[in-house]
């Protein structure tokens, strides 16, 4: 193998799997020897394609996610998902959105506007945050704790759009565990005053989350007790778009 190819061989083991490896380990799974990819290591590191932890293993770097995101939307994805986007909001009833993790932040991918007078303020394009949106704390919740907080590092101070905004990075964490548990993340008036979202991680065919789905309404059409409802359908739909794009299990 020349020297690109080595690369490309050692961006897909990094990339491949859903925890961090060795450099042994990626050593072995691709036949390099490992003073040569260990030096492959440290330019994804400088880049920003891969991140080092503690214990001397290695993951894909928030720059790696960057590509996936771009990628998704170069292979217009959206066309892919939209039918189990749209029946979504068909069992719904309120507004869906789709959007795809682009390092700290996410991007609106995709759009279905309920049926309800109103129309949600979101655009298509629209990048927003991670800590306040139920799409956001559904990607967090699936992503190694040293990413979250080195995400949490990076746009910190967290931002207070509403009141009920959580800016303390231990409730943070606190509420990141209840998304993990319940299976859906809620965003109750915390990105935007009268406005209630519920969101699922979308994962790709390593299992990385590179997105979420969720659905969105006024507080007056989508009250708390609606939220258990519709936490289900969300997670159904965002499985759903995880098989689209690759994921098996």
């Amino acid at each position: 193998m020349n020297s690109v190819e080595k690369t490309l061989v050692v961006l897909r083991a990094l990339a491949g799997h859903d925890r961090p490896r060795s450099l042994a380990d990626i050593a072995q799974r691709t036949g390099i020897n490992k003073t040569t990819v260990h030096r492959i290591l440290q330019i994804f590191i400088a880049q920003g394609y891969a991140v080092t932890r503690g214990d001397g293993t290695y993951a894909s770097g928030p720059a790696m996610l960057t590509l996936a995101g771009a990628a998704l939307t170069d292979r217009d994805v959206t066309a892919l998902v939209r039918p189990i986007l749209e029946n979504l909001q068909r069992h719904s009833t309120h507004t869906v959105h789709f959007a795809v993790r682009s390092g700290s932040a996410a991007v609106y991918l995709a759009k279905i506007e309920s049926q309800q007078p109103y129309r949600m303020a979101s655009r298509v394009g629209t990048q927003i945050a991670l800590h306040c949106t139920a799409i956001g704390k559904a990607i967090l919740a699936h992503l190694p704790e040293e990413e979250v907080r080195a995400v949490v590092a990076a746009t910190s101070p967290l931002m207070r759009n509403t009141a009920n905004t959580i800016v303390d990075r231990n409730l943070l964490m606190a509420e990141l565990e209840a998304v993990r548990r319940r299976g859906y993340a809620i965003d109750d008036e915390e990105n935007e005053a009268n406005v209630r979202c519920v969101g699922a991680v979308v994962q790709d065919g390593a299992g990385t989350a590179v997105g979420a789905v969720s659905v969105a309404g006024l507080t007056l059409s989508l009250g708390a007790d609606d939220v258990p409802l519709l936490g289900p359908l969300v997670v159904a739909a965002a499985a759903r778009v995880s098989a689209a794009l690759g994921r098996t299990a």
